[in-house]
């Protein structure tokens, strides 16, 4: 249903705001004079998805709130209302006041998150629900908190591990551009009528390329630039670079362990609120952001639902490797899966990491020398005809 905002004066002269949902204005004005309020505005909201959306780190706040006040003693609405009046002024205010609006007219609150699938995703919805049935919503929603707040660290660490280096390599793009296109030029005249090192020809031969098809050049960047981020944006054009990065050795190694570091965390967490196992898998198999894995996820759910052990049914899956194979078949005969993938997340979270040490410690030094050498390179070609005497009596 649409949602609208609303401005109103209760019967003791209150002024209130809220959220309702109503199939058109009408009806939602009509709503609002049934609770017996003077309403002064009614105002659609054009898109629910796009207005209402809780960004990584509110929805972390959100979540570790509502623990705590839960833990407090406070009832669901009322923890709801608490957190609603802190958000009172910011711009994601009608999410928590239409939040409330659904628990006060007694529906529960898996519903009224699923109203929101940009923010709330299939795994908090599934552990809302089981927390509802169990009665346990402190537990959940601490575990829940506690999986997002791994996740955005998993971000954080693959952000800052090529941060740096995404930097050197831009700032040694703007130096190539500087000497090709302004220093080298400007020089060229101390080298007109003399004959020329090899170094310093090759150099001054790629400026005056460089200068002649700036246009070209500049057309073939900025179309590039598109081209990628369309191509990174389609879901083919994704697949396509996943496959591509699966060929560089450690860049392959680093994306399957994220995937597995995100797979065992969500299953672990599905596990310990009682999911079954195979709902479990399906569930999971929606934040591993790896095909290779999805395939091994999917087969491994077929295999499983057919009566195998997931210990065999991951068996001769490449993207799963025998040290997972192995815990589980030892989880299997304790009962302890959950414990298991606990253990698995931890494990590869700190391979994971060591490996983005590894990457920025090459990287950056790397970039470096490359950047020396093109510098060092130019200024060589410059320096050669200077040193040269007999380019001057000729």
């Amino acid at each position: 249903m649409p949602l609208f905002r609303y401005a109103a004066i209760t019967s003791d002269g209150r002024a209130i705001k809220g959220v309702i949902d109503a199939d058109s204005l009408l009806v939602a004005k009509e709503r609002l004079r049934k609770q017996q309020v003077l309403v002064t505005c009614v105002t659609a909201l054009k898109s629910k998805q796009d207005q209402l959306f809780l960004p990584p780190p509110l929805l972390l706040s959100f979540t570790r709130e509502l623990t705590q006040l839960l833990k407090a003693g406070l009832p669901l609405y009322e923890s709801l209302l608490t957190i609603e009046e802190k958000y009172r002024r910011s711009k994601v205010h009608p999410l928590f006041l239409d939040l409330c609006d659904h628990l006060k007219e007694g529906a529960p609150l898996s519903s009224a998150l699923k109203r929101y699938p940009a923010t709330f995703d299939r795994i908090y919805l599934c552990m809302v629900q089981m927390a509802e049935q169990s009665g346990n919503l402190p537990a959940i929603f601490d575990q829940l908190a506690q999986l997002i707040l791994r996740q955005q660290k998993l971000k954080k660490q693959l952000i800052s591990a090529l941060a740096y280096p995404a930097f050197l390599a831009f700032f040694c793009f703007c130096v190539v551009c500087g000497l090709l296109f302004f220093v080298v030029p400007s020089m060229k005249e101390l080298f007109e009528d003399r004959a020329l090192h090899p170094v310093t020809a090759l150099v001054l031969g790629i400026s005056n390329w460089a200068n002649a098809n700036a246009s070209l050049l500049f057309t073939t960047l900025v179309a590039g630039l598109l081209g990628s981020t369309l191509i990174y944006r389609s879901k083919k054009g994704k697949s396509l670079l996943y496959l591509f990065s699966l060929k560089i050795p450690f860049v392959k190694t680093l994306i399957l362990h994220s995937a597995l570091v995100r797979f065992c965390r969500s299953l672990a967490l599905l596990l310990s609120g009682g999911i079954p196992l195979l709902e479990a898998l399906a569930l999971s198999r929606n934040v591993v952001k790896s095909p290779l894995l999805e395939e091994a996820i999917v087969d491994a759910e077929r295999r499983v639902g057919q009566g195998e052990r997931l210990s065999a049914a991951f068996k001769g899956a490449k993207a799963v490797p025998p040290l997972i194979m192995r815990m589980l078949a030892l989880a299997e005969e304790t009962g302890k899966m959950g414990d298991a993938f606990v253990s698995l997340s931890d494990i590869y979270d700190e391979e994971m990491e060591k490996h983005l040490t590894q990457l920025s410690a090459y990287l950056q030094p790397a970039l470096l020398i490359l950047l020396g050498a093109i510098v060092g390179l130019v200024v060589l070609s410059i320096l050669l005809p200077l040193t040269d005497v007999s380019s001057f009596t000729s």
